[in-house]
């Protein structure tokens, strides 16, 4: 899709943290531009818990940057499925749901027809962090992120045994980069591969630590 082009530097502070792909978003990110809405405030709006505002500013983030508005169901939590999550966020930027309908179901309809959908594969290092009284929402989030250990984009595309392996290296690589450098005295305690289909997570893997060299 060739409807934006790399236009972040341009826009203020409220709007240059989304890469917007779809009309729809491209609409609420002007409105939060105008309404000088920060992330957190958004989700506060919309009934997120406090100690949910992180993982509820990534899912913002992702939904006004995927060109599927997050229908897909790829990011998902306990507090919306993706269709109510949309639907919260459009009240909240005070922008009507109607004029979207047409679109919308659009898109549901083609991901539900959609055939033999590639799973998701998600890797993250489970970490004990020892966060400081003076630990607010951004430095925990940036310490949170590096328990990240990022795969392949076509690790859905290969066969199981080269997709283990792929997940065998990036966890030695993620664990030789952060094991002890870790902020908040983090420490890995192990590694866990998720696979999630459409809503649902189908499968997990619980990996233990590599063996030091």
């Amino acid at each position: 899709m060739s409807i934006i082009t790399n236009q972040n530097t341009n826009r203020s502070k409220y709007a240059r943290r989304y890469n917007p792909r779809h009309p729809l978003a491209q609409q609420a990110v002007s409105q939060i531009d105008k309404l000088e809405l920060r992330p957190q405030d958004i989700v506060k709006v919309m009934g997120y818990p406090i100690k949910h505002t992180i993982p509820a500013c990534d899912r913002l983030r992702y939904v006004l940057s995927s060109d599927k508005l997050g229908l897909d169901g790829s990011y998902i939590d306990a507090c919306f499925t993706a269709s109510e999550f949309l639907k919260a966020l459009l009240v909240t930027l005070e922008m009507q749901y109607e004029p979207f309908h047409d679109d919308i179901t659009q898109i549901e309809y083609d991901l539900a027809h959609y055939p033999n959908p590639l799973p998701k594969y998600t890797l993250r290092a489970d970490v004990d962090f020892e966060f400081t009284a003076g630990a607010n929402w951004m430095s925990r989030g940036v310490a949170a992120s590096k328990a990240n250990a990022y795969l392949p984009e076509d690790i859905a595309k290969m066969n199981e045994s080269k997709r283990e392996s792929i997940v065998q290296k990036c966890i030695d690589e993620h664990y030789k980069r952060y094991n002890g450098q870790l902020p908040y005295n983090g420490v890995i305690t192990g590694y866990r591969l998720i696979t999630k289909q459409h809503n649902e997570i189908i499968d997990r893997v619980k990996y233990e630590l590599p063996k030091c060299e």
